[in-house]
């Protein structure tokens, strides 16, 4: 892959139940991206401090392979390490897409997830026991992140949200787009 090829890092954050996932899944099949998701990567090691600073290496790891670029990262947003995505890339190098919801809208989705999906150890931290807490302590904590491209997703359906994102991403990047890359 040489400099004509690059893309961007498509960085998707939300709080659980905003449409992270979904997204990121239905970008990456439709730009050919693969996906790197930090919960994926916290999962893989020890709940301990040692674990969470391996999980962020090897993910780091994986985004250099990838020449930091032509790829989606999903996370909540709210972890100070994705802070070096900012300042290690430039600032052509990554596009943050905020998903937000309502609080109410976020506890409605994470109740109708899977059981195994709406929560116990999937943060690795004594300090949210499953999602709900999470989105309680942090909701007014992630209205202050910023972002390049925000989308309320309270009222909208998954394929609006979808569209609505690759019509912003053609406008402020639309190398993304080139016909070689997609179908």
């Amino acid at each position: 892959m040489d400099d004509s090829d690059f893309r961007p890092i498509i960085h998707i954050i939300g709080l659980p139940g905003s449409g992270k996932t979904t997204l990121s899944k239905k970008m990456a099949r439709k730009l050919k991206l693969p996906i790197y998701g930090v919960g994926e990567y916290r999962s893989k090691f020890p709940m301990t401090v040692y674990g969470e600073a391996d999980a962020w290496l090897e993910l780091f790891r994986d985004l250099s392979k990838q020449k930091w670029r032509n790829c989606i990262l999903e996370t909540t947003g709210l972890n100070r390490r994705e802070s070096f995505l900012r300042v290690a890339l430039p600032p052509y190098g990554i596009i943050k897409i905020k998903l937000e919801a309502k609080r109410k809208i976020l506890y409605e989705r994470i109740g109708n997830k899977r059981k195994g999906d709406q929560g116990g150890e999937w943060l690795y931290s004594e300090a949210y026991r499953d999602k709900y807490e999470f989105v309680r302590k942090l909701f007014k904590a992630f209205k202050t992140v910023p972002a390049d491209i925000r989308i309320d997703t309270s009222a909208k359906r998954p394929p609006e949200v979808y569209k609505i994102v690759l019509k912003k991403l053609e406008l402020i990047t639309p190398e993304l787009f080139n016909p070689k890359h997609t179908k």
